[in-house]
């Protein structure tokens, strides 16, 4: 009998084990359209961003590497959106910290320039909203790419689901480089992304309640083999991003500072 009950007694601890992290019968069809339908309805959000990208090139003795951590204001009904920024590049033994403070009212940029510790504007073409939307842009990429797996998990105490997502590899490497458009020494280079992403991972935490995106993490290696100028050339990359979400509906508000407003028109010669 106790063999019977011991035997037994490993019989559920298995059972559980095999159903943890497992979220049964919810269909990626329904976290899919749930998802769509909410993401078309976000239009305040605030997030936190961390980031680290290591690249190094054959030849050379040191990689450069490049951390940065921020966060960001986003008021899409208004046109309104703040960002703030640190970004530390190292690179033979040599670093470079550099803040960054910007504010966009509709067209308008608003940015503290460290070179004078003063306030510049410039006008930008409408999208550039949208640009700097990383949330949309990362909810775009889930809505096309494939949904591997959904597990249960849970973020500041939150419920959620942890999907597991496969994107296609040109459309990840344009999010997690922020690749609006293919810069010109790329395209020169005429690069096949299918290759070039050697590895990726994508991992979304949504709210199991209101399908509200939580958290985010995405990584990726890359390697640029190419010929220059008759020349082997070698570059691997790799970079890893974490995004966090908060304050759906009840953003702060999105105000100029004082010294922002006396900005003075960019002027390209004086920027020089």
């Amino acid at each position: 009998m106790r063999r019977y009950f011991i035997l037994l007694i490993c019989q559920i601890i298995c059972f559980f084990i095999i159903l943890h992290g497992c979220v049964k019968n919810i269909p990626k069809g329904q976290i899919r359209g749930n998802l769509i339908e909410v993401s078309n309805n976000i239009d305040i959000y605030g997030y936190e961003m961390e980031m680290e990208m290591e690249t190094s090139v054959a030849g050379e003795d040191s990689s450069k590497i490049v951390k940065s951590n921020g966060n960001g204001y986003i008021d899409i009904k208004n046109k309104k959106m703040k960002i703030s920024t640190n970004i530390n590049e190292t690179h033979k033994e040599k670093s470079k910290l550099t803040h960054t403070e910007i504010y966009i009212f509709d067209d308008i940029v608003y940015m503290l320039s460290e070179k004078d510790c003063n306030w510049i504007k410039f006008e930008v073409p409408g999208n550039k909203l949208d640009s700097e939307n990383q949330l949309k842009k990362q909810m775009k990429l889930v809505m096309t790419s494939k949904i591997k797996s959904i597990k249960e998990g849970s973020f500041k105490n939150i419920d959620c689901y942890l999907l597991g997502i496969e994107p296609d590899k040109d459309a990840f490497w344009k999010v997690i480089m922020e690749q609006e458009e293919e810069h010109p020494l790329m395209k020169l280079l005429d690069l096949d992304y299918e290759n070039v992403v050697k590895d990726m991972d994508m991992k979304l935490w949504i709210s199991k309640d209101k399908f509200f995106p939580m958290k985010c993490i995405m990584g990726m290696k890359a390697v640029i083999e190419k010929e220059i100028m008759k020349a082997p050339f070698k570059m691997i990359i790799n970079v890893k991003k974490i995004y966090t979400y908060h304050d759906y509906i009840k953003l702060r508000a999105i105000e100029l500072p004082e010294q922002a407003k006396k900005a003075k028109v960019y002027n390209e010669e004086e920027w020089d």
